[in-house]
C-alpha cells in the first residue's frame, strides 16, 4: 500500500488506508499471519469493502469541500 505516486487531491484515500492499517494492526494481522490463508473469496469481500469505504470517503470529502466553498465569506 505505497501512495507516492498519490496525487494531492487524492487524501481520502490516505485517510482510509490508515483506518484500514489501524483496524489490521489492532487485530494482530500482518502479511506473514495470512499468507495462504485468505480464500479468494475472502479478497473479493475485502477488496468490495475498500472499494465502498473509498466511494464513501470521496463523497464525504466533495460535501466538505462544497460547504466550505458556500461558507466562505466574499
Amino acid at each position: 500500500m505505497n501512495n507516492s505516486n498519490q496525487k494531492p487531491g487524492e487524501s481520502p484515500n490516505k485517510l482510509m488506508e490508515l483506518m484500514m492499517l489501524n483496524i489490521l494492526q489492532k487485530h494482530g494481522i500482518t502479511k506473514e499471519s495470512v499468507k495462504g490463508q485468505v480464500t479468494e473469496e475472502q479478497k473479493q469481500l475485502i477488496f468490495d469493502l475498500l472499494e465502498e469505504l473509498k466511494q464513501q470517503s470521496n463523497a464525504l470529502a466533495d460535501r466538505a469541500k462544497a460547504t466550505s466553498q458556500n461558507t466562505k465569506p466574499k
